[in-house]
């Protein structure tokens, strides 16, 4: 799903209007007497790498709430990464279709039914003040309902029908964050501002994946098929894709970088990595590399499939996306390229150095704008150098990089 400008005129305007009404009716319900916890249901609806940084607080859910049932509900094409983690069972795992407006709509309704008949206890919206999670939220009967909360902020309106409202904290990793508010929730506070306390670098979990013997075979056997012979693997992911193409390293700067990694490692082979929807930028890079790189962009069908290839790898370079977020669950060493959004926010919770030019102008895209960005093109990605991204992937393939850092210096995590 892609928010257009027209999308989100409807959802600043509609949905501000009808959060309004939600919160009128919510005014008019009693307080519920029965405040125990068995069934929660956990919402995020855009990003690929946010399953991610939510097991942190559904690890904490789990042990504070043993037998606690957990359902998430996402978008379609976000259900492998939620699939992918040991806390939430496959069959708990519920979507919304979003391959356009009108079947996104008729699926909202169809959900919010089939989930109003599980009766949760408690639901909670993950999302930073997008009115349309707020309005499921509202949709799907529940005792209980915790989310982030604007209170003195200007223009973040999206109602008032949370009974355990968070602040959100933009100088805070949003695996704190999600943590934060999980914590005032399981709690049922109702502190003004929540959550009045720390939140340890010790309690950010980074999930594992369990790799499948059948599944690592047939990635291998692709590459055969593209003529790599066992050596040794760099994984590069080009881009984001057209959606979110602000996030995107210049192409014509990616192949000068590979050129020059390629070089300083003649046995090392380059391969590409993607949806069909990348696949003509990953062919550009491999056209313009030329010899020892390959484009595998559209055979990973499963993020399971990805997640095999890069247990494969020495080394992954990639945009601010998803692919980072999943190389951390096999402990794949990673180069993340941070522009539009902050790695202090963003920054991915594994074996990862994020490079990062500190412009008056990053990030431009943030949830005080509802992750509009201002321009089509972030200048402060231009201004890291090829010469950069390959002196960086030399320091992480030696083994010698300061992981969880900005720029090999400064943790993000803190």
């Amino acid at each position: 799903m892609h928010y257009s400008p027209w999308m989100r005129l409807v959802e600043r305007y509609v949905g501000s209007i009808v959060c309004f009404f939600f919160t009128l009716l919510h005014r008019l319900r009693g307080a519920p007497r029965d405040k125990s916890i068995r069934k929660i249901l956990v919402i995020e609806l855009v990003e690929m790498g946010a399953a991610v940084m939510a097991y942190s607080s559904l690890f904490y859910i789990k042990e504070k709430i043993p037998n606690v049932e957990i359902h998430s509900l996402c978008l379609a094409s976000k259900k492998d990464s939620w699939q992918m983690l040991d806390l939430i069972p496959e069959g708990n795992v519920h979507v919304i279709d979003d391959t356009n407006l009108r079947a996104l709509f008729f699926s909202i309704l169809a959900q919010a039914r089939e989930l109003s008949r599980e009766k949760f206890d408690l639901i909670i919206d993950y999302e930073l003040f997008l009115r349309i999670s707020a309005i499921i939220a509202f949709l799907i009967r529940a005792k209980f309902r915790a989310g982030y909360f604007r209170y003195t902020m200007e223009g973040m309106y999206r109602g008032d029908f949370y009974d355990i409202r968070c602040n959100f904290n933009q100088n805070m990793h949003i695996a704190k964050n999600h943590l934060a508010l999980t914590k005032s929730a399981i709690s049922l506070s109702s502190h003004y501002y929540n959550y009045a306390g720390r939140i340890e670098n010790s309690e950010i979990i980074v999930p594992s994946y369990k790799s499948d013997a059948a599944l690592k075979e047939k990635m291998r056997a692709r590459l055969k098929e593209l003529g790599h012979r066992g050596e040794p693997i760099l994984t590069v992911a080009p881009t984001v894709g057209w959606a979110l193409s602000i996030r995107d390293y210049p192409k014509d700067l990616y192949v000068d970088a590979l050129r020059k990694l390629l070089a300083a490692y003649p046995k090392h082979v380059i391969v590409l990595v993607g949806t069909n929807e990348h696949r003509a930028t990953c062919e550009y890079v491999r056209t313009e590399v030329g010899e020892r790189c390959f484009n595998m962009a559209g055979e990973t069908s499963t993020l399971q499939e990805l997640a095999e290839l890069f247990g494969m790898a020495e080394l992954l370079i990639s945009n601010d996306s998803g692919n980072p977020h999943f190389a951390a669950m096999v402990g794949l060493p990673t180069l993340a390229i941070f522009g539009p959004e902050t790695p202090f926010l963003y920054g991915p919770l594994g074996r990862v150095v994020c490079l990062y030019e500190f412009f008056h102008t990053s990030p431009s895209i943030t949830a005080y704008n509802h992750k509009n960005p201002p321009v089509s093109e972030d200048p402060s990605l231009r201004h890291i150098s090829p010469e950069r991204i390959a002196d960086m992937a030399r320091i992480l393939l030696s083994g010698k990089a300061k992981y969880g850092t900005v720029n090999n210096e400064i943790p993000y995590i803190v």
